[in-house]
């Protein structure tokens, strides 16, 4: 089987969602979103809302194989895993929405 046709029966789904982080206050807003934005999967960060106390709200974009729930509790894990900044991420659940 060649490489082409292997791709070719991949399929990849987009998903957005709304994602609350929390964070250390010497950290700011943008820079806590770059940092989600680097994360594996995702294409696009807009900041939702600036709610104080070192939390932001985040719309998210992404791009996996996996369903929408399970793709964005692997964001959270490696959101946790990887950015000592970061300490709580908060997945809004019910606004999962494929596209």
């Amino acid at each position: 089987m060649k490489l082409m046709q292997l791709l070719s029966e991949v399929e990849f789904h987009t998903y957005t969602g709304m994602v609350q982080v929390i964070y250390d206050d010497q950290e700011g807003s943008s820079k806590i979103a770059e940092l989600i934005r680097a994360l594996p999967g995702v294409t696009t960060v807009t900041m939702a809302a600036d709610e104080g106390d070192n939390r932001e709200t985040l719309k998210v974009k992404l791009i996996t194989q996996k369903s929408g729930l399970e793709a964005f509790q692997a964001l959270k894990q490696n959101a946790l895993t990887k950015y000592k900044e970061i300490r709580v991420v908060n997945i809004g659940e019910k606004t999962i929405e494929k596209k």
